[in-house]
């Protein structure tokens, strides 16, 4: 992956995070569920990806590798906390 691909899909994946972010909002304030079954699976969507690029970018030596690790921290801690207001709403806990 070069570095004009990985900036390119980066910036892919941030577009991703900020419109599932958008419907985690959105689903948590007004109980849509739509909007939340969209925001699991963009959040999913977002570690799984990124994961697999940062597998990838290690694997040729390039530098996105950890980019797309750090992105892929960032988003798993918000998915938990996802979850636990889902969890919340819910009356799970």
């Amino acid at each position: 992956m070069d570095t004009r691909n990985g900036l390119v899909t980066f910036g892919l994946f941030v577009l991703l995070f900020a419109f599932t972010f958008v419907f985690s909002l959105v689903a948590l304030s007004e109980d849509n569920v739509a909007y939340g079954i969209l925001a699991l699976v963009g959040f999913l969507v977002c570690i799984g990806a990124s994961l697999f690029n940062s597998v990838v970018a290690a694997q040729e030596g390039a530098v996105f590798a950890v980019w797309f690790r750090s992105y892929a921290i960032l988003v798993g801690i918000l998915f938990v906390w996802f979850l636990t207001r889902v969890g919340t709403a819910f009356g799970w806990w």
